[in-house]
């Protein structure tokens, strides 16, 4: 396997940077779309001081002061960083930024999905490649020619440090193994209790809520919500049996070269039933995610991917 053959050269591996710079552009995306609903929510405003947001962080974090002033010059910060990475620009700074940003943001809004995007961010930034594809200079070859020639011109470039993308490996594949391992110690979650007790309050408060995160069409109401609990439950069961047995078994089939086809098509369709219990808020962590299996490819044949040759 090429990532194996990377750590034992030390993350010297010569191969094509458009795979680290394709998911840059992809993380770019689904962080822009959780910085957009957030905006929608009324993030700009999370530290006023008569918020309680503002008010929590200060109890919980007296040593780390942070006030309304210095949250929004964090704020600009991000949505800057955020169209930095998108576009090309010192993407390694960026990305860096981004990384701050989300530690930051754990203080007060403690998310796994936000681990996830920040660490994404975190590991890019230690890729050198990161500009070398898909930025505006891209944008701007393209319209002065080929767009085909301009991505294909790009892939047939060389880089010779894997060490992001093994690490970008190593983090979807642990993410995967270790809420597995969670969801399997919990017999809530296995019995399928967890998913009917969440989707029930989620569908019973949903006119109470100011912002819809979720709707659910009246078939899935009828059959697996409106229903006895113990009914419920076991109807829920096999969705949540196969979520454990596809996230423990996806680190590995995305590995195998012959495998990774069906993986991927595994892969989306369960992050699409993720985003299908909550739409809004998982959105950009699917995204994120799904998007990282290109990380899993040989990056040495990305010259000859399909959408390229």
């Amino acid at each position: 396997m090429w990532w194996l053959e990377a750590v034992g050269n030390g993350f010297r591996y010569q191969a094509s940077p458009l795979p680290i710079c394709l998911f840059r552009v992809i993380l770019a995306l689904a962080i822009a779309w959780k910085f957009g609903y957030e905006h929608r929510r009324g993030g700009w405003r999370f530290f006023r001081p008569d918020s309680y947001v503002y008010y929590r962080y200060r109890v919980e974090h007296p040593r780390f002061p942070v006030g309304p002033a210095g949250y929004r010059v964090l704020y600009v910060a991000k949505l800057l960083a955020a169209a930095a990475l998108l576009a090309g620009v010192a993407p390694r700074l960026a990305a860096l930024v981004l990384a701050g940003w989300f530690l930051f943001e754990l203080r007060y809004d403690r998310k796994f999905h936000t681990a996830y995007l920040g660490l994404c961010a975190l590991f890019l930034a230690a890729s050198p490649a990161l500009a070398d594809a898909l930025t505006y200079r891209t944008v701007a070859d393209a319209l002065a020619g080929s767009p085909l020639a301009a991505v294909r011109a790009e892939a047939a470039r060389d880089t010779e440090d894997a060490f992001a993308q093994v690490l970008l490996v190593l983090l979807t594949a642990q993410m995967y193994l270790s809420s597995a391992y969670r969801k399997l110690r919990s017999r809530q979650f296995m019995t399928g209790a967890a998913l009917r007790a969440f989707t029930a309050s989620l569908h019973a408060e949903r006119h109470a809520q100011r912002f819809r995160d979720t709707w659910y069409p009246p078939l899935v109401v009828r059959h697996l919500i409106d229903v006895p609990d113990r009914v419920a439950d076991r109807r829920w069961r096999p969705a949540a049996v196969g979520t454990v047995v596809l996230e423990a078994a996806l680190p590995v089939a995305l590995l195998v070269p012959a495998a990774f086809p069906v993986a991927a098509v595994l892969g989306a369709v369960m992050h699409a039933a993720f985003t299908a219990v909550l739409p809004v808020r998982l959105v950009p962590f699917s995204l994120a995610t799904v998007g990282s299996y290109l990380l899993f490819i040989d990056p040495a044949t990305a010259a000859s991917w399909p959408i390229i040759g």
